[in-house]
């Protein structure tokens, strides 16, 4: 199944004010490799580096959006493979690249 992936005003909006408990990650969006650009909202709110506000995040979260986050990750996940575990793991990791990791984190975790 593939899950229906909205912009980021979308997510905003169906989020609420859950959405208010994320500090954003902010990374440009050109160091994503385009086949994965469809996820930036999601790795904007779930991508945080700090592993405490990570955690907290989940603890926090909705279930039915925590469920929704792991079937996307899921359904991305060999792509996602590809780049995290591609030549940028061996060298300073853009702020894309940690946001995407830290939002997959948080899918291991839910």
């Amino acid at each position: 199944m593939v899950t229906r992936l909205i912009d980021e005003k979308e997510l905003e909006v169906v989020y609420g004010d859950f959405y208010k408990k994320s500090e954003l990650a902010n990374f440009d969006i050109e160091d994503v490799p385009a086949n994965l650009r469809l996820l930036a909202p999601y790795a904007k709110f779930w991508g945080l580096s700090d592993d405490t506000m990570r955690l907290r995040l989940v603890d926090q979260a909705p279930a039915p959006l925590l469920a929704e986050l792991k079937q996307i990750v899921q359904e991305f996940d060999d792509l996602l493979d590809v780049w995290l575990a591609g030549p940028e793991a061996m060298t300073k990791p853009s702020n894309a690249y940690v946001a995407y990791s830290a939002m997959r984190m948080c899918s291991d975790i839910c």
